[in-house]
């Protein structure tokens, strides 16, 4: 048996616990553990990737009624999920299913009209949170190029009206599948602007020496206040790290001076984690 790989180690990002993490979104996948501070400091929501989960922007806005929440993804748009609800409906109409129903293939039914619940569901959730009166929602992603697909910081920050925009007045949430490694170098020039951000950082095994390049940068403005694994990948090899891990980062400005810092030496915190797939047990984080 192979030992562990210590340059894997996520030993010098160990996060510093303040006392007030909050989780916002659903249970297990979706939702993402931030300070409470961050969000109530917040005028701004910037979200990058929501694909067909937008629980957390829910429950920011909850928390937040006052921010206002722009979400950005290539991926997804109504006309996009209006057509996945029609190849479902057309599905469970199809003959094949017909046949599928009338020779016993009773799981094969109920995946399709689950499948067509869900469709049916999401579609409609989606068209009822764009419609907020401080919503808005882009189908274009971020990168670090600017295209007919993809927005740059840049663009996105000249969104937020001049006079709006202050020191430590927007959070972002960051979910688009290894595109955090283009876009993250772009921010330094607005952490002034950001409370806290939380990142979901993709392939680890194969973007490991990127990830500690834009962790360090990060550290000089923000401490990690929480690391979640996500158990859907598995860990990097001969190592107790994830490929796919979350990290919630907050301003250093908003600590105070004699706030006591905590440290937990062992993640996922009880009564606040979930793993991502119900299924499988948390991966433990041991720092």
């Amino acid at each position: 048996m192979k030992s562990d790989d210590p340059s894997k180690s996520l030993r010098p990002f160990r996060p510093t616990r303040l006392g007030d993490l909050v989780r916002l979104g659903r249970p297990f996948d979706g939702g993402y553990i931030v300070n409470e501070r961050a969000v109530q400091q917040s005028d701004y929501l910037l979200s990058f990737g929501i694909n067909d989960d937008w629980s957390f922007e829910e429950g920011f806005r909850k928390r937040r009624p006052e921010a206002e929440i722009l979400c950005f993804d290539h991926s997804v748009s109504q006309p996009i999920l209006r057509e996945q609800l029609l190849q479902n409906i057309n599905s469970v109409l199809s003959a094949r299913f017909v046949l599928g129903a009338l020779s016993g293939n009773l799981q094969g039914v109920r995946n399709k009209f689950r499948a067509l619940k869900r469709s049916r569901h999401v579609e409609t959730d989606f068209a009822q949170f764009v419609s907020r009166r401080n919503v808005s929602f882009y189908s274009r992603g971020v990168s670090n190029a600017s295209s007919a697909k993809f927005f740059t910081i840049d663009e996105i920050f000249h969104l937020i009206p001049r006079p709006d925009l202050r020191e430590h007045c927007v959070f972002i949430k960051m979910d688009i599948e290894q595109y955090e490694f283009r876009v993250l170098p772009e921010l330094p020039k607005y952490f002034r602007f950001l409370t806290g951000l939380v990142v979901e950082f993709h392939d680890l095994d194969i973007l490991w020496t990127n990830f500690v390049d834009l962790m360090n940068q990060l550290s000089a403005s923000f401490v990690v206040a929480h690391l979640h694994a996500n158990n859907f990948c598995e860990l990097i090899p001969n190592s107790k790290t994830p490929k796919l891990l979350e990290v919630t980062l907050l301003h250093r400005d908003l600590i105070k001076a004699d706030e006591q810092e905590l440290h937990a030496a062992v993640y996922p915190i009880p009564g606040l984690d979930q793993p991502n797939d119900f299924e499988k047990e948390d991966y433990v984080l041991e720092l």
